[in-house]
């Protein structure tokens, strides 16, 4: 039931994919044609799932007694029933806080869900004229299946279930691979329990960003790989290519955690047969020829997925992953400036140090001198400007609750100890595979700290290093201490489940009882000043009549509020983003029609920004917002 679960879930990404695409290129991305498509998608996967004979073909090979087809008595055990009961709690409670809050994580106000809504507007996935080019050059797969759910809900109040979706799938991933080492089902489960208790993967899981989804693509992509390893069939590698190739659409930390489990895992493919052949000397000569093949299967489908997206991106970056800064004008890079092991050292430290925060000050103190006399030791400064976000400063490690560093130190703690273990029964001869696996999650780390610098906020973007890792916990054996860190997991995942910063389940701002509109500022509280602008701007907008706004954020990024706030009020309005003086300014606008009033957020006191829109003749501020229309009661 997993592997077909998982294979369905390749599958529906496939198919969110090839939708969105296929509509985008006529212009066809409304609900209409959406229902039309995915009723035709289900009665073909009907038919199809009918035609293969799937279950009589897996009897077939359960007659000879293949390893995975072998069945077993069912019977009661207390530790999988708690492993089970645990991660279902944990689903419940996010899925409650999903449902009740809407998308309202800072890069969901700037460009996670502004995109979805000019794409929406456009009936494309075309590029469109943005001062933020975040909005349309970054990978968009988790935001295709927002756009999907928003055209065809005509709102936000399903958005969050993408993420919680993939922390489900992740869920069941995890004990699939577990399962594929050979793992017993008290092992499955306690994999399985250790993934759904991540504190970050809690956190994120009822919002609107696209870690959970990058991770829940990266442990199928794992998992294909193990099972196109033991069975060598096409088919296996085919669902590895797809689901490699929507992890590469998700987000573009895939091209650096991606390749070396593959290759870990992938390395034997060539080298060993499947274990029901047989060692004959023409299967060995065909055997070399099968793994080329299912490589390059592989290689096509994750290249066929991302190939619109290159194009785009090519188009106007020339790059086809797009500009290596968020505005295109080198300003807030990526990248390191510098390269080598002392940059890679610093960076490791710093992003090692965020997964520590504790409750006590003093430890968090003493984490973070560690790191500053490693920096000595190294002769690097910890704040260098070649490795270090601009504007930003190393401090020492929080105890946070929010989705974007929230520490995972008791998970990591674990997994450091199983890759201890392993690497010790590797040297005496056993676990080699896992050992080597745990080898390449730890490479991964280092190239992403090799390649970016470090910046505030970065411990989000471990957690598919954390759900990758979870199977390894099914290495250990005794019940007793299975039954303690169950206790220990279980326990972790408490506060995050219900204190979310952001989408508390309990206390005076819970979700239950807040009104969705101010929740929407609830990852905005270093912009509190602003929110009354964003309810007074609505507001005035909305006395104006006009049904067509420009909006410019040139200055401050966080739009979607004010999208949200008028679109209550008006679903049928329009937005389009003036003054843009970028690259992107080439395109079509979302709508044809000129705007009638115009918002520039943070222009008060920008008199170049304020220079743009002397066309209008009423001009209105709201607190460091400006708000400009053309004439009141226009349509």
């Amino acid at each position: 039931m997993r592997d077909r679960f998982l294979r369905a879930l390749v599958l529906l990404g496939a198919a969110v994919w090839f939708i969105t695409e296929l509509l985008s290129g006529i212009d066809a991305l409304r609900r209409a044609a959406l229902i039309v498509c995915w009723t035709l998608a289900i009665a073909a996967a009907a038919i199809l799932a009918k035609g293969k004979r799937y279950f009589e073909k897996r009897s077939h090979e359960c007659e000879r007694g293949t390893h995975e087809c072998v069945r077993h008595k069912p019977h009661f055990d207390f530790l999988i029933a708690a492993c089970c009961a645990g991660c279902a709690a944990i689903l419940v409670l996010t899925a409650i806080t999903a449902a009740f809050s809407p998308p309202n994580s800072a890069d969901a106000m700037a460009y996670h869900m502004p995109r979805v809504v000019y794409w929406a507007e456009q009936a494309s996935v075309r590029f469109f004229p943005t001062h933020y080019l975040n909005q349309i050059m970054l990978q968009p797969f988790a935001e295709y299946v927002m756009l999907q759910s928003y055209v065809l809900t005509g709102g936000d109040h399903f958005i969050n279930f993408g993420q919680w979706l993939a922390s489900a799938a992740s869920i069941v991933a995890a004990s699939c691979i577990a399962r594929e080492w050979g793992a017993p089902a008290r092992g499955q489960a306690v994999a399985a329990l250790f993934c759904a208790t991540i504190p970050s993967g809690i956190l994120a899981s009822s919002g609107a960003k696209n870690d959970y989804v990058l991770a829940m693509w990266l442990a199928a992509s794992v998992y294909f790989a193990l099972r196109w390893r033991k069975t060598g069939r096409m088919e296996d590698a085919a669902f590895l290519g797809c689901a490699l190739g929507l992890a590469l659409l998700t987000k573009a930390t895939a091209y650096l955690f991606a390749p070396w489990p593959l290759i870990a895992i992938l390395a034997q493919a060539a080298a060993r047969p499947p274990k029901d052949s047989t060692p004959s000397r023409s299967r060995l000569r065909s055997e070399p020829r099968a793994s080329a093949s299912g490589i390059a299967i592989t290689l096509a489908c994750a290249l066929a997925i991302n190939a619109p997206h290159y194009i785009r991106d090519y188009a106007l970056t020339g790059s086809i992953l797009g500009s290596d800064s968020a505005f295109g004008d080198q300003r807030f890079r990526w990248p390191n400036e510098s390269f080598g092991w002392k940059q890679t050292a610093s960076n490791a430290l710093r992003n090692a140090s965020e997964q520590l925060g504790a409750r006590s000050d003093a430890w968090n103190r003493g984490v973070y001198n560690f790191v500053l006399a490693a920096h000595r030791l190294l002769g690097i400064s910890p704040n260098d400007p070649a490795t270090t976000w601009r504007w930003t400063v190393f401090a020492p490690p929080r105890n946070a609750n929010h989705e974007a560093d929230a520490p995972n130190r008791l998970h990591l703690g674990i997994l450091l100890a199983m890759a201890c273990l392993l690497a010790w029964r590797a040297i005496r001869g056993r676990d080699r595979e896992r050992a080597i696996y745990a080898l390449s999650l730890a490479l991964a780390f280092l190239a992403f700290c090799a390649y970016l610098k470090w910046q505030p906020f970065m411990a989000r973007l471990f957690l598919p290093l954390f759900v990758m890792g979870a199977p390894l916990v099914s290495t250990i054996r005794p019940l007793w201490i299975q039954a303690a860190l169950c206790i220990l997991l279980l326990d972790s995942a408490r506060r995050p489940a219900l204190e979310n910063w952001v989408r508390p389940l309990k206390g005076p701002h819970s979700v239950l009882t807040t009104p969705r509109d101010v929740q929407y500022f609830a990852d905005m509280t270093q912009w509190r000043d602003d929110w009354p602008a964003y309810s007074a701007s609505a507001a005035e907008i909305q006395k104006s009549g006009c049904g067509v706004i420009g909006i410019d954020i040139a200055n401050f990024q966080l739009e979607y509020p004010l999208q949200a706030l008028l679109r209550e009020r008006n679903p049928q309005i329009k937005f389009e983003h003036t003054g843009v003086e970028n690259a992107s300014s080439r395109y079509r606008q979302p709508v044809d029609s000129a705007p009638c009033a115009a918002v520039c957020l943070h222009c008060i006191g920008d008199e170049h920004r304020l220079s743009l829109y002397r066309e209008f003749p009423t001009a209105v501020p709201e607190g460091r917002f400006a708000v400009f229309e053309r004439k009141r009661g226009a349509p």
